[in-house]
């Protein structure tokens, strides 16, 4: 139900389906993941309710888009879900999942997915600052013209520090993981040394 929301929060200005999307697509990912197909399905259900509108409108190339816009319904709506106060959910954290497991690959493959996972921090955290730098003082909340834009430019801050915190996670995961295979290996050799026919073979 959250998404129904959120959506209604976007309209407060028209915009499309398409528009939606992109800003789910760049902007917001940080913190919501919406399909495609599930944005128009929330989209339908929403317009049936009456919480929002929506109507053809030409477009600057191609063929007319469908334009939606929040109904007053649908901003009462809005401000019931706000004054609700903050929503904490448990987040599912997939690649976490992984780590838990990670016991089952080699030390190279366990290195390799940790710095994959840091690569791709790394180019959310890239993407979130394009985003900034389309801002000409680079979406600081503090130089906002208006209150929309000022908690506009806080989500985008708040995912710059989140994937800022997700990749030094990483780097220290990938040291704490080299301290301790060094420290096992070394371990292992002392319980185990090489027998004087091995030691012959050397």
């Amino acid at each position: 139900m959250s998404l129904d929301y959120i959506l209604l929060g976007l309209l407060r200005q028209p915009a499309s389906g398409r528009d939606l999307n992109g800003w789910f697509e760049h902007a917001f990912r940080h913190f919501w993941a919406a399909e495609s197909s599930q944005i128009y399905r929330t989209l339908s259900r929403l317009e049936e309710r009456d919480l929002i509108s929506g109507e053809k409108r030409p477009a600057a190339k191609g063929p007319p888009l469908r334009m939606y816009s929040i109904t007053p319904a649908g901003r009462a709506r809005l401000h019931a879900w706000l004054h609700d106060g903050p929503l904490m959910s448990d987040t599912r954290q997939s690649q976490l999942a992984q780590v838990l497991f990670l016991a089952e690959l080699s030390a190279e493959g366990r290195e390799q997915f940790l710095q994959t996972l840091r690569d791709e921090y790394k180019a959310r955290l890239e993407e979130l600052h394009r985003v900034a730098a389309n801002v000409d003082d680079n979406a600081d909340p503090s130089s906002a013209p208006n209150v929309e834009e000022f908690f506009r430019r806080l989500t985008v801050d708040a995912g710059i520090h989140q994937y800022e915190s997700w990749i030094r996670w990483v780097d220290r995961a990938l040291a704490l993981h080299a301290s301790w295979a060094k420290q096992h290996q070394a371990s292992a050799q002392a319980a185990h040394p090489p027998s004087l026919q091995e030691k012959d073979h050397e």
